[in-house]
């Protein structure tokens, strides 16, 4: 890494990106074995869904996000790519928390990934009522006496 740039790492996302992804899945997985890191977990999530495997996209993605799985690093590319890798794999409610955090944690995160994010969550809409976190119970307000 010159002047600590990870040409590995740079040249993986750009593949992943504008590229073949196939490509950026070979250089990202030999990445990862040299050095692990959640930089290179959330580069390896999202280039294994660009190129059709989110089951496995997915187990990358939440290293780098999951503060229990090590990661959890507010970065707004990290939630989007975990929230697109949910969504393709028809999960709407966690999908739409990640696209939400990314656009939260930063509105302009990428000329590219923030205005996909503000469509997928148009095109989600609002959330349906049964989507409520299982902890959340709804309890009739007190009846004054």
């Amino acid at each position: 890494a010159a002047a600590g740039v990870d040409g590995e790492l740079v040249l993986g996302r750009l593949e992943a990106d504008h590229g073949d992804a196939a490509e950026a899945v070979e250089r990202l997985r030999e990445e990862w074995r040299r050095q692990p890191g959640i930089a290179v977990a959330d580069a390896l999530g999202w280039a294994l869904h660009r190129d059709g495997r989110d089951e496995e996209a997915l187990t990358f993605a939440t290293t780098a996000t999951d503060s229990a799985k090590g990661g959890g690093v507010r970065k707004a590319l990290y939630a989007y790519h975990r929230g697109a890798i949910e969504l393709a794999l028809d999960r709407p409610g966690v999908a739409r928390r990640h696209l939400e955090l990314a656009l939260r944690t930063n509105p302009a995160f990428s000329p590219l990934w923030a205005p996909a994010a503000q469509e997928a969550l148009s095109d989600l809409g609002d959330p349906p009522l049964t989507e409520a976190p299982a902890d959340v119970r709804l309890q009739a307000a007190p009846v004054p006496p």
